[in-house]
């Protein structure tokens, strides 16, 4: 069945809901994760097949050292008269974790949907994808002061919870009077050094954000997360970021403060692109230089036919 996605508007563009995300079970069977180019060398297979106890007989052999006496094949020792062990094939399931960056800057965008609207509907659907092909599900989301963990589960049990935590946390952080915003500064580092303490080897890892703040310490602590296992980075950006915008003035807002970006300012705008630019190209060399999966989203693209072109 061919799932069409509509395009959103209005409300939808700055925020999405817990049943927005339920609806994308339908166009997340249109792309597969097993046929994806990770290419890490170092980290399992998406299906792989271990010899040991399991549930289907794969063969027999002679019994080695070491081999459980409890699978000795008592009639084909009998009938050769030398001990003989059996083998058996398991089938197993591959943990999968999601990394959200739902940081202020996220909730930003002047074309189509905020980054943070983008990074939920981007890994709502590979969440979709993942329980759909019998894989565990798992992830975190952090915002500028919090981190919130989801152990990997199978099924509803993995979907569900992640799902509802990306639906509390799509919506801007508006600050009550006086309350100041929390530092966002390390969070992105915080966030990939517990994905290396929960995940395990050959785990698929996706990290959703657009990688402000990303450090020297940022990129050892990737490296060493895609040695064991397979790696995507989908770096969110907004047009503005990646075009030097027309003269003028543009309104700003927070939800609570809004301000004029003068673009008349020539060096302050081609400082803000030039960040974008190293930003962007840090990232991407270092996905260059480990065979991690780098994928770019815009906030005005599709991400549903983003992610059919490269899944299929």
């Amino acid at each position: 069945m061919i799932v069409k996605q509509l395009k959103r508007q209005g409300k939808q563009c700055v925020t999405v809901t817990l049943p927005e995300l339920l609806q994308l079970s339908n166009g997340a069977r249109q792309f597969t994760l097993s046929a994806s180019r990770f290419n890490n060398a170092q980290s399992g297979s998406h299906l792989s097949r271990f010899l040991s106890r399991g549930m289907e007989f794969a063969e027999c052999r002679r019994y080695q050292a070491g081999d459980d006496i409890r699978t000795i094949d008592w009639r084909v020792t009998a009938r050769t008269g030398k001990p003989h062990t059996k083998l058996f094939s398991v089938e197993k399931e591959r943990p999968v974790l999601l990394c959200v960056d739902m940081r202020s800057p996220m909730f930003f965008a002047t074309q189509g949907v905020f980054k943070s609207v983008q990074a939920a509907l981007i890994t709502g659907y590979i969440a979709w994808n993942a329980v759909q092909t019998g894989n565990r599900l798992g992830g975190m989301i952090f915002n500028d002061a919090t981190l919130f963990e989801y152990r990997p589960a199978l099924g509803k049990r993995g979907v569900l919870p992640f799902l509802q935590g990306l639906a509390e946390r799509a919506h801007f952080p508006s600050l009550k009077k006086g309350q100041t915003p929390g530092s966002m500064e390390g969070m992105l580092n915080h966030a990939i050094s517990n994905l290396r303490r929960v995940a395990a080897p050959g785990s698929l890892i996706f990290i959703v954000s657009d990688f402000r703040h990303f450090s020297s310490l940022s990129r050892d602590l990737l490296l060493q997360l895609s040695k064991h296992n397979d790696l995507c980075l989908c770096f969110a950006y907004d047009p503005l970021e990646a075009t030097l915008p027309s003269n003028g003035s543009y309104p700003v807002t927070d939800g609570n403060i809004e301000l004029q970006f003068n673009t008349n300012d020539k060096k302050r705008v081609e400082k803000y692109h030039r960040q974008f630019i190293e930003r962007k190209a840090n990232v991407k060399s270092l996905c260059n230089q480990r065979h991690i999966h780098f994928l770019e989203c815009s906030t005005a693209s599709d991400c549903f036919e983003l992610l059919k072109m490269h899944f299929r």
